[in-house]
């Protein structure tokens, strides 16, 4: 998604919400063929001790003309331990093709880039916004978040009047083509002078709903996850490779006879296959992230190969420089890794697997070989 796709989706899941008594913003979303809006406490029942009486026929929600162009009430509604409500919809009403898809997370991240869109009381219209998260330690059902551009538009007026309808905003990110919400902004976190930092109420509560979250694994707990695969990867893993996949053992045997000295051959064959199988373990892994990071990956490698493959089997005069050939391809292959494959970033660690699954890969399925001076 581009930033365009991301600001506009924003846009078509914003919601007015308004009461006789309070207004905000809300959050449209479809699950299991149901319309849902979901806003923070208060801007249904108010901040008072003593919450007001709400009714369905109390609450107006006001959609994007593409979703709906009628001021609609909820057929239900329902908050969860006093922090969010759930407003459920009648899906006859929207034209449910134009909704953008999002993804519901159970918690936010501290290194994302955020979107915020909502009905700041200074306004007429909807604003969209930018934010950072600022909370290291995200196990709080509350986060904070800086929202950029907040009060650029004041003029003067008292802030807190200014975005009091922003509460309720969706805090969205997008990550490979996908978007996620993380949470809705609740309150200011300072009234009394810090005025682009807003709390955010994260969606757990939603866990005592029927309402289903997803899954995002960062690039962390990948890692994480990949180096405890890789203490499973024993010997008798690498021999029942070596048994299932003949062919394939002795090309990479054959090769490394080239290269190595018979004494040194077959602790590489077993070095290289257990790295081809970790490797292969960080392709399974990323595809949590990216579910396209394979189709990626396969066309990245012929590429590679197209680049690598002369140098591969290009005529060496000692076993030495063979090695030394093979040191280099697999620095190229690093640097196109980091040059091209954007979502691993500069994660060192995958990048290494991913680099000998390429390397390793070469040696085990293709026939052509090294080619040396007999005499060495």
């Amino acid at each position: 998604m581009t930033l365009e796709d991301v600001i506009e989706s924003i846009k078509l899941l914003t919601v007015k919400v308004k009461t006789d008594k309070e207004s905000g913003t809300g959050v449209l979303f479809l699950q299991d063929d149901k319309a849902y809006v979901l806003t923070v406490y208060h801007c249904i029942y108010g901040k008072e001790t003593e919450p007001h009486n709400v009714k369905n026929e109390n609450i107006s929600l006001t959609f994007d003309s593409k979703i709906c162009e009628d001021i609609i009430n909820p057929l239900n509604f329902k908050d969860y331990d006093e922090n969010i409500v759930l407003l459920e919809i009648n899906i006859n009403k929207l034209k449910i093709e134009s909704i953008p898809n999002v993804c519901l997370l159970d918690r936010a991240f501290l290194d994302k880039s955020y979107h915020l869109r909502g009905y700041p009381t200074g306004l007429s219209h909807e604003h969209p916004f930018e934010a950072k998260c600022m909370d290291k330690n995200l196990d709080d059902v509350t986060f904070s978040i800086r929202v950029d551009g907040l009060t650029e538009d004041t003029s003067g007026m008292d802030i807190s009047d200014f975005v009091a309808g922003l509460s309720g905003s969706g805090v969205f990110f997008s990550e490979n083509n996908q978007l996620y919400l993380v949470g809705l902004v609740n309150s200011l976190a300072n009234n009394n002078g810090l005025f682009n930092i807003v709390y955010g109420t994260k969606l757990v509560d939603l866990y005592s709903s029927n309402i289903k979250f997803s899954e995002l694994y960062t690039i962390d707990e990948i890692v994480h996850k990949l180096k405890e695969i890789d203490k499973e990867i024993s010997e008798e893993a690498c021999k029942k490779f070596e048994d299932d996949n003949t062919f394939e053992y002795n090309n990479i045997n054959r090769k490394h006879s080239k290269i190595y000295n018979k004494k040194e051959v077959f602790s590489k064959n077993f070095e290289g296959i257990k790295n081809y199988l970790q490797g292969q373990n960080s392709v399974n892994e990323m595809k949590v992230l990216d579910s396209t990071f394979e189709n990626y990956l396969i066309e990245f490698i012929s590429d590679t190969l197209s680049m690598i493959e002369p140098s591969i089997t290009k005529y060496i005069d000692t076993k030495k420089e063979g090695r030394e050939n093979l040191k280099l391809i697999r620095e190229e292959t690093i640097t196109a890794i980091k040059d091209e494959l954007n979502l691993i970033q500069e994660d060192i660690y995958i990048s290494s697997k991913l680099r000998e699954y390429i390397v390793i890969g070469w040696l085990l399925n293709c026939n052509v070989d090294f080619i040396v001076d007999e005499d060495n």
